[in-house]
């Protein structure tokens, strides 16, 4: 697997309320779960709530990751992590009156062996390049999103749309909430990219699409995250991109050569 990942505030932003959770196949925790997860929040609501309601999400996916046994990943373990998550996001909520209304989008995607499951909520986004197609899987839950998909406006009036940041659905915001589920193939060459708003917003689609084809994936990240911010970089951006090298996919011993090699070639790049 190749992997780039980064995260920034932006150029009109004060603060970072976006968070980002890469759990690759040679980290410790993959190699003992047998699984890998990948996962972009963006959080919103005031006093920097937002910020805590991302952070929340990612800490709370990353101790359902360690917890839980991978025999088969499926819907419902992805499900439960969505419910789980949106409880925890919620209590706090309650208990700090000054969070009250707070969310958080949540795009993420676990893998073991062949299969992969999504969860999303929000408008967040999750792209797959496939044989040079780019293709959109998730589903933005936002006012524009909803008339993006009854084909009322394109997908460029869409991007720019003053309305664009009314969203629907969150993670957090009310205390049940139903996340989009679903498993989705993976093939070798696959590139998969996590991102949220601050980069589709930013970029062009056609310029989107044609950057994530002709970026090496150990480049896509950083590459996203600069021209986004000469666009303007009027909101935080975070992307994870990742590339399927082989499948199943392969877990490392714990004190192979492969896995070091691994370690200190995306430390010494980063």
């Amino acid at each position: 697997m190749k992997v780039s990942f980064k995260t920034d505030k932006g150029i009109k932003r004060q603060n970072n309320e976006d968070s980002l959770l890469v759990i690759l196949p040679w980290d410790s925790l993959a190699i003992s779960q047998k699984a890998c997860l990948f996962l972009v929040a963006d959080g919103m609501g005031g006093q920097n709530a937002g910020e805590i309601a991302s952070n929340i999400a990612v800490n709370s996916t990353a101790e359902w990751f360690a917890q839980n046994s991978f025999g088969e990943i499926s819907t419902a373990l992805l499900n439960d992590l969505a419910d789980s998550t949106n409880e925890k996001i919620w209590n706090y909520s309650q208990s700090h009156p000054e969070t009250k209304g707070m969310g958080t989008t949540f795009s993420s995607i676990l893998i073991k062996d062949c299969k992969a499951v999504i969860a999303h909520i929000g408008d967040s986004r999750i792209y797959r390049l496939r044989n040079d197609e780019l293709n959109q899987l998730t589903y933005d839950h936002s006012i524009v999103g909803e008339q993006l998909k009854l084909g009322k406006i394109t997908a460029e009036q869409a991007r720019i749309h003053p309305a664009r940041g009314l969203l629907s659905k969150v993670l957090g915001a009310r205390q049940f909430i139903k996340a989009d589920i679903f498993e989705t193939e993976i093939k070798v060459n696959d590139e998969f990219i996590l991102c949220t708003d601050g980069i589709y917003s930013m970029i062009e689609s056609n310029e989107l699409a044609e950057l994530i084809r002709k970026t090496p994936t150990e480049e896509l990240a950083k590459k996203l995250i600069t021209t986004a911010n000469k666009a303007g970089g009027k909101d935080n951006s975070t992307v994870i991109a990742f590339k399927i090298d082989e499948l199943p996919i392969s877990f490392p011993s714990k004190y192979s050569v492969f896995r070091l090699f691994k370690q200190l070639s995306y430390y010494l790049c980063k």
